[in-house]
C-alpha cells in the first residue's frame, strides 16, 4: 500500500522533481490572464489610439504619464480621430519564456504602435519580423534633430536564402531623461515601430512629439529619486 502521510521532505521532492512542468504552468496561465483581460475589457480601436510598450526587464510608465497627454493634444491636430496615448510596461528580458510569450500575444492583437525596447527585445522583434522599416521616414528627415544613431537589422528568408538590410530602430543612449525619470534604462535600448494599429502616420507624428518633450522640453533633464535599473 502506497505511502501517503504527508511529509516535508517528499513535498521538497515533490517540488525539485517537477519545478519545470509548475514553472511552464505558472507562466501559461499567465499570458492566458493578460489575454483575457485584453480581449474582454472595453477598448479604444487599435486605429484611434496609440500605444508606446517599454519593453526591458524594469520599466515603469508613471512618470511618462504627462508625456503621453501632451502627445495626445498635440497628435490631435494631426489626426482628430485619435483619442488616447499610452505608455505600458512589458517586462521583457529574453530569459524567461512568459516575456516571450506576453510579447508574442501583445503583437497577436495588434497592440503597440511603437516600443522603446531593450537589445533583447529588439531582437525578438526583429526576429518576429515585426518592424516597421524607418529607412525612408529618417532619410526624409524624421527625428534628423536630435542625431539618433541608427541600428540596423539584417534578415534571412528562409525560404529563398537571400538577406535583407534594413534600418529597424533608433538608439536611445543619448535620451537621459528616460533614466532620469526613473521609467526606463535608456542605454543600450532602441526606439523602433511595429505600426500595429493601423495608424502608422499618427505613430511617427506622436513619436516626434514625445522626443521633443523628452530631449528639449520640461521632461527633459528631470531627475528622480530611483533611476531605472
Amino acid at each position: 500500500m502506497p505511502d501517503t502521510k504527508f511529509s516535508l521532505r517528499a513535498l521538497c521532492g515533490h517540488i525539485r522533481r517537477y519545478f519545470w512542468i509548475y514553472l511552464a504552468g505558472i507562466a501559461v496561465c499567465l499570458v492566458l490572464t493578460s489575454l483575457l483581460w485584453t480581449t474582454t475589457r472595453p477598448q479604444i480601436p487599435n486605429e484611434q489610439n496609440v500605444i508606446v510598450f517599454l519593453a526591458d526587464g524594469y520599466s515603469n510608465y508613471a512618470p511618462l504619464e504627462g508625456v503621453a497627454q501632451d502627445m495626445l493634444l498635440r497628435t490631435q491636430a494631426f489626426d482628430e480621430t485619435l483619442k488616447k496615448v499610452e505608455f505600458q510596461n512589458l517586462q521583457y528580458t529574453g530569459e524567461d519564456y512568459a516575456g516571450m510569450m506576453l510579447l508574442m500575444t501583445r503583437l497577436a492583437v495588434g497592440e503597440g504602435d511603437a516600443f522603446l525596447a531593450s537589445q533583447s527585445a529588439m531582437d525578438q522583434l526583429a526576429r518576429s519580423q515585426a518592424l516597421e522599416p524607418l529607412d525612408e521616414y529618417v532619410a526624409a528627415g524624421w527625428l534628423g534633430e536630435y542625431n539618433l544613431a541608427p541600428y540596423y537589422v539584417t534578415l534571412e528568408d528562409e525560404e529563398t536564402g537571400q538577406s535583407s538590410t534594413f534600418l529597424a530602430g533608433l538608439s536611445l543612449d543619448t535620451v537621459n531623461a528616460l533614466s532620469e525619470m526613473g521609467a526606463f534604462a535608456n542605454q543600450g535600448a532602441y526606439l523602433c515601430v511595429t505600426g500595429n494599429g493601423g495608424n502608422l502616420e499618427t505613430t511617427m507624428k506622436a513619436l516626434e512629439y514625445m522626443m521633443e518633450d523628452l530631449t528639449e522640453g520640461a521632461y527633459a533633464g528631470t531627475e528622480a529619486s530611483e533611476p531605472a535599473a
